[in-house]
């Protein structure tokens, strides 16, 4: 199966998510199992998709849970008898365009948040631990890093505006 350029950027937040929020293992996993799901094109047991990957069904649901609680997967609840539940899953395909374009929409807000400040103050870093400081908080510590005593740099404005002003036109391309 041909990844497009939207699923490769989705299953690499998902098993960077997963793998932060549980462990590597958990990551992989999750990748694993939507690959499925996305190849199949219908909704799956949960048991189907343990044989399919030949991972452990409680594993296999765990994984689930935690993606249908991010969002990311589907669930449908059928009954083939009065006295039981079957539940299925499926991935919610619209949701992979929606949320790539949420997380850039997000991006590009904190980076004209970034412009904005870089084109209003004077900012100031330390060259040690890389900590921000606004030109009053620069006055204030004396022009040294309260955390390490380094002299403070004076950030070069210009050429960081010119920088984030591509990454945001590069982002509203790609939506």
């Amino acid at each position: 199966m041909v990844e497009d350029p939207e699923v490769s950027l989705f299953l690499e937040y998902v098993r960077r998510k997963m793998s932060f929020e549980y462990d590597e293992e958990m990551g992989e996993l999750s990748v694993k199992i939507l690959k499925a799901l996305l190849e199949r094109n219908e909704t799956v047991s949960d048991e189907s998709l343990a044989l399919i990957l030949g991972v452990g069904a409680t594993e296999i649901r765990r994984a689930l849970h935690a993606m249908h609680r991010m969002g990311l997967v589907g669930l449908i609840r059928e009954s083939p008898d009065q006295y039981r539940y079957e539940y299925k899953w499926f991935l919610n395909k619209d949701f992979i365009r929606k949320f790539l374009i949420q997380h850039i929409n997000n991006v590009t807000s904190k980076l004209m948040h970034r412009l904005n400040t870089l084109s209003t103050t004077t900012l100031y870093i330390c060259p040690t631990c890389f900590r921000g400081y606004t030109l009053d908080e620069a006055y204030e510590y004396d022009f040294k890093c309260p955390r390490d005593d380094t002299e403070l740099v004076q950030v070069d404005a210009s050429s960081e505006i010119s920088f984030l002003t591509n990454v945001i036109k590069n982002l509203r391309i790609e939506k």
